[in-house]
Formats: structure tokens, sequence, C-alpha cells
């Protein structure tokens, strides 16, 4: 894992941004903790994993039914994944504390929390997704990238019901 400090990948308020083992990031180098680069870490494993199953199925893939050019398309194969698990997040109620945008309020009060609604689901559709779950689950164990399972994030996809939180 490599860091590189620009300004201006992440976008927007996010401090790191970890592309294959690239780590962008906002802050000086020397103040990233050690808990981000855990973190980072674990999201490099995460995606080297998808790299690895995407290409094993465009293998199969090409050898039956397609043309060897689709896999120049398999860098970008982590990050659809990823994104297709942050929709489905997105999607997926219950969305936390809506009530407290829209109870009690008047119409015109509800027009107006429609967009700080909104926020909070896009962030907790970020923070639900399997891949940010387990990485934020396992910031604080040092000794976790070494001793990871393979695909450890598949133990994070659950219902929504069962969480402590929801």
């Amino acid at each position: 894992m490599k860091l590189i400090y620009n300004k201006w990948i992440p976008f927007g308020n996010f401090g790191l941004m970890n592309v294959l083992g690239l780590v962008f990031t906002k802050i000086p180098i020397d103040k990233v903790t050690k808990r981000s680069k855990r973190h980072e870490g674990t999201h490099t494993y995460q995606q080297y994993e998808l790299l690895a199953i995407g290409a094993i199925v465009s293998l199969v893939l090409c050898n039956f039914y397609a043309s060897w050019w689709y896999l120049l398309a398999l860098p970008i194969v982590p990050f659809a994944i990823y994104a297709l698990a942050f929709f489905a997040e997105l999607l997926r109620p219950p969305y936390h504390n809506a009530k407290e945008f829209f109870e009690g309020k008047c119409f015109c009060d509800k027009v107006k929390a429609v967009p700080a609604w909104f926020a909070k689901i896009w962030l907790d559709a970020y923070r639900d997704n399997c891949f940010e779950r387990e990485a934020y689950a396992n910031d604080d164990n040092p000794e976790y990238n070494s001793t990871r399972p393979a695909c450890g994030w598949f133990c994070y996809i659950i219902p929504k019901k069962d969480r402590k939180d929801a």
C-alpha cells in the first residue's frame, strides 16, 4: 500500500481513497493514523480479492462466450462490485433515523427536510455496505489483515434487521 498526497483526490469530504493499493490522501502523510492505514489496508485486500474473482469469471466467460478484449475492463471490476453493494444498501430500508426528519412537521417543513434526509440515507448506505462494515469493524485489530479470511467481507452481508443499530 502506497500513500500519495494530493489536493484533488479523494473527492468531497473524504480524507483517504484506495485504488488497488494506491491510497490517495488530502491529509498530510505524516498525519495519517495507523487506524486509517489498517482500514485502507483492508480495502486493498478486498479489491485484490474482487480482482481475482473477476479474473477467474472473465477467463471462464472468455473461453466460452465472449471476446478476450473484455479482460481489458478487469481493473474496474472491484469498483463496479463496490458500487453495486452501495446502491443495494441505498435501496434497502430501513433507513436509520428517518422519522426525525419528518415526524411532527408540516408539509413545507417536510419538503425542506428531504435533502438532509437523503444525505443521511446516502451516508448510511456508505457505512452499511459489506466492504465498509468489514473495514470499520476491524480498524482496531492490528493483526486483522494478516489473519483475515479470504472474502471476509462476505460475512458482513446480513439483513438490516439483524444489526444492532437498525
